[in-house]
C-alpha cells in the first residue's frame, strides 16, 4: 500500500507544479508577443478597431466609476448603498482596459495564442479585482454593524485591525488558489498540505485563538467598556484596559488584576456602569412597648422623610413580621443615580433623618433582648416586685 505523502512533500509538488506552469506561461507570451507582432504589421486595421473598442470600454469605465464617486458622497457613511458603492468605486482604470482588449480582440481576427493569453489575464485581473471588493465590502459591513452599536472606541479600532487581517487572509488565500487553478496548477495537493499545517498550527494554539475570540467577542458584543465598573467571580473593579488576549482591571484596593479573555468571559459578569438606578431594601426594628398608633404611623414617617429627598424613589414601607426582640418594618426605596458615592449619601442622610424622627416621637429601636422568669416547684412565675423582694442581678 502506497504511503500517503507527507506536508513537505505536497508543499515540494506543488512548488514544482507553480515552476512549470511559470516556465509554459512565460513561453506562451513569448509566442503571444510574436503572434501580436505579426497581427499588427499584416493587418493594422483590424489591430487599431481592437484598440479602438478597449479605448472605448475604458473611457466608459472611468465615467462610469466617476458618476459612482459621485453618488457615494451623497450618500450617507456606511449604509448599505455606500458599501455597495464604495466597493465598485475600487476598480482600477487596468481593469477598465484589460477587459476593453478582450472585448476588442474577441470582434477581431487576432491569433488564437493572443486570445488565449488575454483570456487567462483578465480571468487573473477579475479574480483580483472581485477579491478586493468582496474583502473591502466584508470589512465595511462589519464596521457599518460595530458603528449601530456603540460609538467608535480604541478598542473597537483593534478588533476592527484583527477582523480586517482576518477577512484579508481568508479572501486573499482563496483568490490564490483560484487563480493558480486557473492557470492550470494542482492545488489539490497544495490545499491538502496547507490543510494539514493549519490543523497543527491549530492544536498547537488553541489557548491562544480562544483568548483571541473572546476578545473580539468582548470588542463587538460589548458586555463592558473601558472606565466600567464590574464584578466577577471574587474579584471587583474599573476595567482600564481590553487587550485581545487579556483584559486589566484596576480592583478598589489598587492593585491591577490581569485576566484572559476567555476566563473572564466565563464568569457571571455584573456590570454597575449600565445601573439606570439602585434598589435599597432595608429593615429595622423597634421595641414591643411601642404604641399601636406609632406603628400605623411608621409607614408614612418613613415616606415622608424619603420622598423629601432628591433623586429617590420611594416604593413600599410595611410592618412585615414579629421577631425574636422587635417589631419589624421592610422598607423599600431606589436611588435614581448610578454612582455609588451619591448612593450612600442618600442612606446616609435617609437614616439620619429617620432616627431623629423616631427620637422626636419617643420610638425606641430594638436591639437583641432577653427577659429571665423565675418559676416556683409548682411551674407558676415568681414575681419579685409582688414578692417585695429584690430581683437577683445579672452577676449574682
Amino acid at each position: 500500500m502506497a504511503q500517503p505523502q507527507s506536508v513537505e512533500d505536497n508543499l515540494e509538488d506543488s512548488a514544482d507544479g507553480v515552476e512549470h506552469v511559470l516556465e509554459s506561461a512565460a513561453e506562451q507570451t513569448r509566442v503571444s508577443f510574436d503572434k501580436l507582432v505579426d497581427w499588427v504589421s499584416q493587418d493594422s486595421g483590424d489591430f487599431a478597431t481592437a484598440m479602438g473598442v478597449a479605448l472605448g470600454f475604458l473611457i466608459a469605465g472611468l465615467v462610469l466609476r466617476q458618476i459612482v464617486i459621485l453618488a457615494k458622497s451623497r450618500t450617507e457613511d456606511y449604509s448599505f448603498l455606500n458599501i455597495i458603492l464604495g466597493a465598485f468605486k475600487r476598480v482600477g482604470w487596468f481593469t477598465f482596459l484589460i477587459v476593453g482588449l478582450l472585448i476588442g480582440v474577441e470582434f477581431s481576427e487576432a491569433p488564437r495564442q493572443l486570445r488565449n493569453t488575454l483570456h487567462i489575464l483578465t480571468t487573473v485581473v477579475l479574480i483580483f479585482e472581485v477579491a478586493g471588493i468582496l474583502n473591502s465590502m466584508l470589512v465595511d459591513l462589519v464596521y457599518r454593524r460595530t458603528l449601530r452599536r456603540g460609538e467608535n472606541t480604541k478598542s473597537i479600532q483593534t478588533g476592527m485591525a484583527m477582523v480586517r487581517a482576518a477577512i484579508g487572509v481568508i479572501v486573499w488565500s482563496i483568490a490564490l488558489l483560484l487563480i493558480l487553478d486557473n492557470i492550470n496548477v494542482d492545488v489539490t495537493a497544495l490545499i491538502a498540505g496547507l490543510g494539514i499545517g493549519g490543523i497543527a498550527i491549530g492544536l498547537a494554539a488553541q489557548g491562544m485563538f480562544t483568548d483571541l475570540f473572546a476578545g473580539l467577542a468582548i470588542v463587538f458584543d460589548k458586555p463592558f467598556r473601558r472606565g466600567d465598573f464590574i464584578v466577577f467571580g471574587d474579584h471587583l473593579g474599573e476595567i482600564e484596559e481590553i487587550g485581545l488576549k487579556t483584559t486589566r482591571v484596576r480592583a478598589l484596593s489598587g492593585e491591577q488584576i490581569i485576566i484572559t479573555n476567555s476566563n473572564l468571559l466565563d464568569e457571571t459578569i455584573q456590570n454597575f456602569q449600565r445601573l439606570h438606578e439602585r434598589r435599597w431594601l432595608f429593615r429595622l426594628g423597634v421595641i414591643y412597648q411601642t404604641t399601636p398608633e406609632a406603628l400605623a404611623a411608621i409607614p408614612d414617617w418613613i415616606k415622608e422623610i424619603i420622598e423629601g429627598q432628591e433623586r429617590v424613589r420611594f416604593e413600599r414601607a410595611h410592618f412585615a413580621d414579629y421577631g425574636a426582640s422587635s417589631l419589624d418594618f421592610e422598607i423599600v426605596c431606589h436611588i435614581l443615580s448610578q454612582d455609588y458615592d451619591a448612593f450612600m449619601d442618600i442612606r446616609h442622610a435617609i437614616n439620619l433623618a429617620i432616627f431623629k424622627r423616631f427620637a422626636d416621637e419617643g420610638v425606641s429601636f430594638a436591639y437583641p433582648t432577653r427577659t429571665l422568669m423565675m418559676a416556683r416547684s409548682d411551674g407558676s412565675v415568681f414575681d419579685y416586685e409582688a414578692e417585695g423582694e429584690p430581683a437577683p442581678s445579672a452577676s449574682s
